[in-house]
């Protein structure tokens, strides 16, 4: 018998990380099974979940992944069998990869964008509680989505990406280019972990650590698509 609410959390990440952020902003009556899925783990059937959670990933969705055609199989039979699913970055980008095609991704035509970022809320009859009109979020990405779904609409833009977030109401899907999932120590620590990187291309570390979110992220969007598609 399924959980009323049994979430396959599908983590992409090189180094098991986004998993437990992801998990952390589930409801407590929330039972949930997290598959590696760089690290080879075998992806179960869909049909045994009421949701999916695609994480973020330092992966870029311009390269082919070994993973690639299972992961496809997985998002298509979600849609098929109207269970819910929700991309953040790397699982963003991959929505519009497997039901538009590669030309859907791109990297970022304006470069790394990372830093606590805002981001415009957008889209009719689009109703989050707790949100802004303009909220300042986290964002490490130099990967874009430049077309979506048929159908689908925008709910997040900003001047560095067009499409920083989308929902799919006919496929039950919502989709966020920035991550709710990191809380402001957890984004300060990767900046700090990938200070080279950043000052790579510009961007000075001290100064976006001195920044941080302006909403509760995580708490407004994964309690948001946890409670649309029911």
């Amino acid at each position: 018998m399924i959980h009323r609410t049994d979430v396959l959390i599908l983590d992409y990440s090189v180094d098991r990380s986004e998993g437990p952020l992801f998990r952390r902003w589930l409801p407590d009556n929330c039972k949930s099974t997290t598959v590696f899925v760089y690290s080879g783990e075998e992806i179960p059937d869909a049909g045994a979940f009421t949701h999916a959670m695609h994480t973020g990933s330092s992966l870029s969705i311009c390269s082919d992944a070994e993973f690639y055609s299972e992961v496809e199989r997985m998002i298509l039979s979600c849609v098929k069998a109207g269970i819910p699913q929700m991309g953040i970055c790397y699982g963003h980008q991959l929505f519009c990869r497997v039901l538009v095609g590669p030309s859907s991704v791109r990297k970022c035509s304006n470069g790394l964008e990372a830093g606590w970022r805002n981001v415009e809320i957008t889209g009719t009859g689009l109703d989050i509680p707790g949100i802004r009109s303009i909220a300042k979020v986290f964002q490490f990405h130099s990967d874009e989505v430049i077309a979506l779904p048929s159908g689908a609409e925008i709910i997040a833009t900003s001047r560095h990406t067009e499409i920083q977030g989308f929902i799919d109401r006919s496929r039950k899907i919502l989709s966020l280019q920035f991550h709710p999932e990191f809380i402001r120590k957890d984004g300060n620590d990767l900046f700090f972990k990938e200070r080279r990187l950043l000052e790579e291309n510009g961007i000075d570390l001290d100064t976006i650590q001195a920044d941080g979110p302006d909403i509760d992220a995580g708490r407004i969007f994964f309690s948001y698509f946890m409670s649309s598609f029911l």
